[in-house]
């Protein structure tokens, strides 16, 4: 019997946009650089953020899908396990945990740990949290990602959990405040859906006290935090600033003190701005342009490969500026299981005269192919790349239509694989990196678009591998074979977002989910 605190790696050396974390989770990222712990914490004060976009689906944690929602439920709700800012697991609801053995998990529950109504957290709740997320009819998107077998409670304070697999993921699953969320069954049950979604009641640092839709999200300390003397802050509010430039003035004039932008090309203009503290982030996300391979075009590898061949992707890089780009396959470049291809990789060099060729070889001289992406103004950088990419195939024969909409009415078409030919999506860091794959490739999903038994094989061996090394060779294989077939090309990785705030704001830094898992330990001086 071993304790467990590890490294986000490590701890997938025992197994991080599910339909969900990954891509819908759809803007993440994290900043990297200094932050300002100066000084003893103050208690009291408002913080204000600004905010890009607001929650679509709501405050439901296990049907959580979206960044936006994301971000907020970080606040109210939190699981047996917690991550820090470097992304190792450390104890949460949990005040220590136990493998027993490859299938059997144990944990000890903290005292005095209440929820917002003031019930205090019962290994019932625990039960019923874990089932609920195992429920079909609850239709959470990190359903598939768990092993789970049964949850029973030895004793009022210890919960053990039986897999009916090894799941070498299954701590980065629980360490997360939406697929490890912990809910009250009383209080959950007493409810709807849509009431889930629109009111909260966890035993995160922060509860909810007004959402003004379009406007702001205000959120207030929890007294009752088990984690004393967390939170600093008596309240925080989120503020809706959706175009970029705003939002960087309103930090400027300190009516906000906290913010993320995706336009990278502002790093130089924000390490300017006297009183800010600036992050850039690590290129954590990979803009994944999905195949339809089941019908159209595309079903012909060789217009696919064609596809890919007429892109420029050293040119696309150099555009989106600030070195905030990289050549990428589908897991991310800094993912543990990550690799960087270059132009050495024959699908990766741009190649005009064989895209043609291959065209020709298909019969297609001629190629219309239409793209779904996102509309919204945080995707500029990507549609501004996706217009120049365009004119790169116009010079092969393709025409690339561009059919923007919402990013919230995107979500519901790659779910139930309602586009035509290609659809645009970004990933952030994911739990583990089987979520990137089984969002596009999950065998009887309605969002996969190809049928290639091999590729579900690889699928299944890689997820279920118990030895890390051996689980690092089989995800470069997956990556490069998705490539190879042209099933999902990435004209480029990036990091997805920046952080800037105030120097008045000390303890906050920065985590791996982009989500502000910490903000319990961020003050403000007076």
């Amino acid at each position: 019997m071993t304790n467990h605190t590890l490294s986000r790696r490590n701890a997938l050396a025992l197994g991080g946009s599910t339909l969900a974390g990954l891509m819908l989770a759809a803007c993440g990222g994290t900043a990297t650089t200094a932050t300002n712990t100066s000084g003893k914490p103050v208690s009291g004060g408002t913080l204000t953020i600004g905010l890009d976009g607001e929650p679509t689906v709501g405050f439901d944690p296990q049907v959580a899908q979206a960044y936006f929602d994301q971000q907020i439920v970080a606040q109210f709700y939190e699981g047996l396990l917690s991550l820090d800012s470097k992304g190792q697991i450390k104890p949460g609801l949990a005040k220590s945990y136990q493998q027993v053995d490859s299938t059997t998990y144990r944990f000890t529950l903290r005292d005095g740990v209440t929820f917002h109504d003031g019930t205090e957290l019962t290994t019932d709740d625990v039960i019923f949290s874990l089932e609920r997320l195992m429920d079909p009819a609850i239709k959470s998107p990190y359903t598939q990602q768990y092993k789970i077998k049964t949850v029973t409670a030895p004793d009022a304070s210890t919960i053990e959990i039986k897999l009916s697999t090894p799941q070498p993921s299954l701590y980065n699953f629980l360490a997360r405040p939406w697929s490890g969320a912990i809910m009250s069954k009383k209080w959950t049950t007493s409810r709807t859906g849509n009431q889930l979604k629109q009111t909260e009641n966890g035993t995160g640092p922060f509860a909810l006290k007004k959402w003004s839709k379009g406007i702001s999200i205000e959120l207030s300390g929890h007294k009752g935090y088990w984690d004393k003397p967390k939170p600093y802050l008596d309240t925080v509010i989120y503020r809706l600033i959706p175009d970029e430039t705003s939002r960087v003035a309103s930090l400027r004039s300190n009516s906000v003190q906290l913010l993320s932008f995706r336009d990278l090309r502002m790093v130089s203009d924000v390490k300017t701005t006297s009183g800010v503290t600036e992050a850039n982030g690590p290129i954590v996300s990979s803009i994944w342009l999905n195949m339809n391979t089941l019908s159209g075009p595309l079903a012909d590898k060789r217009v696919r490969e064609a596809f890919n061949l007429a892109i420029d992707r050293e040119t696309l890089i150099k555009t989106l500026g600030s070195g905030s780009a990289t050549f990428g396959y589908v897991i991310p470049p800094q993912d543990p299981y990550g690799i960087t291809p270059t132009t050495a990789d024959p699908m990766y060099k741009q190649n005009q005269s064989k895209a043609i060729a291959l065209l020709k070889e298909a019969g297609k001289s001629k190629v219309t192919i239409e793209l779904l992406a996102p509309s919204d103004p945080a995707y500029g950088p990507d549609i501004s790349a996706m217009e120049l990419m365009k004119a790169q195939l116009s010079k092969v024969g393709i025409t690339l239509n561009l059919k923007l909409v919402p990013f919230a009415s995107v979500v519901p078409k790659v779910l139930a694989g309602e586009y035509t030919d290609m659809v645009m999506m970004t990933s952030v860091l994911n739990a583990d990196p089987s979520q990137y794959l089984d969002l596009w490739f999950a065998k009887g999903s309605p969002a996969t678009k190809v049928k290639d038994q091999h590729l579900w094989d690889l699928m299944a061996a890689a997820k279920s591998e118990q030895n890390n090394a051996k689980r690092v060779t089989l995800y470069h294989q997956l990556a490069q074979y998705i490539a190879d077939e042209a099933y999902l090309l990435v004209p480029y990785a990036k990091a997805v977002r920046g952080e800037a705030w105030s120097d008045k704001l000390h303890g906050y830094q920065p985590d791996a989910t982009a989500t502000r898992l910490n903000l319990k330990n961020a003050w403000l001086s007076q």
